[in-house]
């Protein structure tokens, strides 16, 4: 242990640049014996699932997982397979997606109109109304695909946010993960020294608008200098934490379209539209996005986020993994045996990726556990079947350890229409954000 407290907002700094540090026993105001906060994340998927190849067919800590679920093999003890809830807010008589993102969050029907507005603000900005303050950033609202135009007379904005403010705000959607990168630790840019009077950098200064000029690099001194303050177990968690940000400014550098050599041939990176940075195929995509949110839960940068795996009716196509045909069309299956293939082969691929992701948080050591222990991580759907458009018996998730208080591995089977803001107030329980009633609820789900 340090001999004298570390303030919660140190920050590292250098030129210009400053970076927040990972949760730390020498931090204050935790206590010894203290906790880590719980980190709340609200992951969706959109088009329904294949339920048959999704659902357990036991209940308990028995079960088998089914073929959608196998990817969850190496962190199922800490993943809970809730069936049984419902979402009636999702429904409406004349659309579907758009209703489903315009209430999944929230609980509530939104407006059929043009113009869009919900009942009020999500959950996950309910919660970072009570901790955002004690973070950099309240809440993240992360995805992958930009917007679309909406249908039936509803507004696009219902596909593509499930996060709001407001009843009238939705919250800003970040896709580039350069930009959330920047956003979250880059600080202001370092202004290099003009030697010449022209528009040049200072010659072995590397330009501000490159990931060449590392966030690492700028604040090496003040880190040099924090971790004799450190104990031997804190000094461990910073290098493993400055390890991983190196290992992002690697990947986001060689979005910029670098070559790279590998086992002795070069590979070039792919393209990106307006050299802003944004892999190319999907799965980079996403690991890259949640690469950087394990980082920003790890800085306690924010502690509440919510990802889209894609927006709601996502017609994206994925031959990489053998689904050549539209996300949303396939998922209009027709019972067609080569439907119901495509649309398992994009769910299980979902799967694999947020099983990397909760992998990820499991590596991260903290406290008295790993970063999964101290997280609560929602993964689903407001859809359940895409063929028939149905909100009851959704496709649910349930992963970490809430501060280690909640047991995984299991199977639950909820009451019949058990509605879904009723899981939304057990998550924030568990987070010590108790709050009476949110949307539809009838009370706190109970995950014993």
């Amino acid at each position: 242990m340090p001999t004298w407290p570390i303030s919660r907002r140190t920050v590292l700094r250098g030129l210009g640049a400053t970076l927040a540090l990972p949760w730390l026993e020498a931090i204050e105001p935790v206590k010894p014996g203290g906790k880590p906060p719980v980190r709340l994340g609200f992951f969706y998927v959109p088009n329904g699932v294949v339920m048959a190849n999704w659902k357990p067919t036991t209940t308990g800590s028995g079960f088998d997982l089914p073929p959608i679920l196998k990817p969850l093999a190496a962190v199922r003890s800490q993943v809970l397979v809730l069936s049984n809830l419902n979402s009636n807010p999702c429904k409406h008589n004349v659309a579907s997606h758009e209703p489903t993102g315009g209430a999944f969050l929230i609980g509530a029907k939104c407006k059929p109109s043009e113009v869009p507005e919900v009942a009020g603000p999500s959950i996950d900005q309910v919660a970072a109304a009570k901790i955002g303050e004690q973070t950099p950033i309240d809440a993240l609202a992360l995805g992958i695909e930009p917007g679309h135009r909406g249908d039936h007379g509803f507004s696009g904005t219902y596909l593509s946010h499930l996060s709001w403010r407001n009843s009238t705000t939705p919250v800003a959607l970040e896709t580039n993960p350069k930009d959330l990168y920047q956003r979250l630790f880059r600080g202001r840019a370092p202004q290099p020294a003009n030697w010449t009077g022209g528009a040049a950098a200072k010659p072995g200064q590397p330009s501000s608008d490159t990931m060449e000029a590392s966030v690492l690099d700028l604040v090496r001194d003040d880190a040099k200098a924090l971790r004799v303050r450190l104990g031997s177990a804190d000094r461990g968690k910073l290098e493993e934490y400055l390890e991983g940000l190196r290992g992002v400014e690697r990947r986001l550098a060689a979005t910029e379209g670098k070559t790279v050599a590998v086992a002795g041939r070069e590979l070039v990176e792919p393209t990106f539209p307006a050299g802003k940075g944004i892999p190319k195929v999907y799965a980079d995509h996403v690991d890259l996005m949640l690469d950087i949110l394990v980082l920003a839960f790890q800085s306690d940068s924010t502690r509440v986020a919510s990802f889209m795996f894609g927006m709601e009716k996502s017609g994206r196509a994925y031959p990489e993994i053998g689904a050549p045909g539209s996300h949303h069309s396939t998922s209009h299956h027709l019972n067609k045996p080569e439907n119901l293939d495509q649309l398992t082969r994009i769910n299980t691929h979902h799967i694999t990726l947020f099983a990397r992701f909760l992998d990820r948080l499991k590596k991260v050591p903290e406290g008295d556990g790993t970063l999964l222990d101290h997280a609560l991580i929602l993964y689903g759907s407001g859809i359940s079947d895409g063929n028939k458009h149905n909100h009851d018996n959704l496709p649910i998730l349930l992963a970490g350890g809430a501060g280690k208080t909640l047991s995984g591995g299991r199977h639950l089977a909820c009451p019949d229409k058990t509605p879904l803001c009723n899981l939304f107030l057990e998550m924030l329980a568990r987070a010590g954000l108790p709050i009476e009633q949110f949307g539809d609820s009838t009370g706190r789900l109970s995950l014993a």
